[in-house]
């Protein structure tokens, strides 16, 4: 990884044929292209890497390799998450199988308290419960703190192909209802919880149910002070009701309560959707249908996730090779720090060295001060030292014995004349040894610096980060490429 002589990047984008081939919309791959890259690194389709020496590294491996440890940098998802919010009976169910053209979810007039339900495009159909769930869907394993969530949580996977749902996890919420209704969870927090997690939310209101039911409305008002931005509200059903005064009416009413509710409620918009009728009868007064504004939305947020995937792409890699220059300027001054403890370091070993001979002598000295060792090394030793040929010999035992006067045969005191004067050097000596050992250790406390190896391993990170830039840049191309054949 990040040799000079390594293989060119192989195009990361499939050609149009390949496209046609594996069903990918533009934004579909642009969006799993990031997750991989972050996941996986630079890996071709088939599965091997598209530049030699690396392997499966992802941005965030490298990310997490404890040379740079950036514990900020987070694998963006790969879909889309819309979730659908309102009152009982607004339709939301309906709605979901009607984008993805099939039936996944319960509909009809009973009051369902299943809680929430994830509907993702997947290869096999398949539905998760409870534990399943949060596994699949870690980002919201904080969901867990509210008490009854877990056996009310749901993952429904399809394999439909309609619209852009392979790019959207649609999220189905628990219709809202006032009175004696009771949940086993509290859902309007577990709404709010959730709209963190999100990145558009749709409110939906029945012109012919409980539009105006005031957990619907707290939830609005809970959202917006967060979320504003994420919330599009829409009157559904809209073709049940059969007078145009009506609709009026209701419009007005919805208008009304969510005005004081809801921020830049001047720019605030309710348009009527209403899915296709199973037959072709006509309506009695035509309404009005913003059901493909609806579709617009979800491929508005799309394509946002897609820029704002690749911004977070481009900062995350700008702060890995940021990291990069931070870790060999860290390095270089950890390097002239540590030769500087080290030559204080060697300072303080010479004068402990120092004090350590003077502390074995003054420690030799009081030895032969004690009475029956003065009278040993006098008696015998002294005596054999003279016999020998050794002057040395006698002068080193001369230099540890006290002074004794000649005339008198008395000891005289060595320190100063002050008796066992030498007790009260060595502990002076023996504080000074402990003392030069503490600052000896705290200066030759040296500061980690890396290995040639580590050194080789930021530069191929800091390449490989440089290439994936490259890469970012062709998926930008790409993306700018599907919007110019969408128009």
């Amino acid at each position: 990884m990040g040799s000079k002589d390594a293989k060119k990047p192989k195009d990361p984008v499939p050609k149009s044929a390949e496209d046609a081939l594996n069903g990918m919309s533009s934004t579909e791959r642009i969006l799993r292209r990031i997750h991989d890259l972050y996941a996986k690194g630079l890996v071709s389709s088939d599965g091997t890497a598209e530049k030699e020496g690396a392997g499966s590294v992802g941005i965030l491996q490298i990310a997490a390799d404890p040379l740079l440890n950036l514990t900020d940098i987070h694998k963006p998802r790969k879909k889309v998450n819309v979730m659908i919010i309102g009152n009982h009976s607004a339709g939301k169910s309906s709605f979901i199988n009607w984008y993805i053209s099939e039936e996944v979810q319960t509909t009809g007039v009973a009051i369902e308290t299943r809680g929430f339900t994830y509907v993702t495009s997947g290869r096999k159909r398949e539905t998760l419960k409870g534990d399943a769930t949060f596994a699949f869907y870690d980002h919201i394993d904080g969901l867990q703190q509210f008490k009854g969530i877990t056996e009310n949580v749901f993952t429904e996977i399809s394999t439909s192909k309609a619209k852009n749902f392979a790019c959207v996890d649609l999220l189905d919420s628990p219709g809202l209802v006032d009175g004696e209704m009771e949940y086993p969870f509290d859902v309007v927090e577990s709404i709010v919880y959730l709209a963190d997690h999100v990145d558009l939310i749709l409110c939906f209101f029945d012109p012919i149910g409980q539009a105006l039911c005031k957990r619907t409305m707290t939830a609005v008002e809970r959202l917006n002070e967060k979320h504003a931005e994420k919330l599009a509200y829409y009157m559904s059903k809209a073709d049940q009701v059969e007078k145009e005064h009506d609709r009026q009416r209701v419009l007005i009413q919805i208008t009304q309560n969510l005005a004081g509710r809801i921020k830049n409620s001047h720019a605030f918009k309710l348009p009527t959707i209403y899915l296709p009728r199973d037959d072709d009868r006509p309506l009695k007064v035509p309404i009005p249908n913003a059901l493909e504004e609806v579709c617009e939305d979800i491929d508005k947020a799309i394509r946002l996730t897609v820029q704002k995937n690749l911004t977070t792409m481009k900062n995350d890699c700008a702060s890995i090779l940021r990291k990069i220059g931070e870790a060999h300027l860290t390095d270089k001054a950890n390097r002239k720090e540590n030769n500087q403890r080290a030559l204080k370091g060697w300072g303080f070993y010479f004068v402990q060295v120092v004090v350590g001979v003077i502390t074995l002598y003054v420690s030799l000295c009081e030895t032969f001060a004690f009475g029956p060792v003065r009278q040993i090394v006098t008696g015998h030793l002294l005596p054999l030292a003279k016999a020998s040929k050794y002057d040395v010999m006698e002068a080193t035992l001369l230099a540890f014995l006290p002074f004794t006067d000649v005339n008198t045969g008395t000891v005289k005191p060595r320190w100063l004349g002050v008796p066992h004067g030498g007790a009260y050097v060595l502990f002076v000596l023996t504080c000074l040894l402990a003392t030069i050992e503490y600052m000896k250790r705290k200066v030759w406390a040296f500061h980690p610096v890396m290995t040639k190896k580590d050194v080789k391993r930021l530069a191929g990170y800091g390449e490989y980060v440089k290439e994936l830039g490259k890469v970012r840049e062709e998926l930008y191309k790409d993306y700018f490429k599907g919007l110019s054949d969408r128009d």
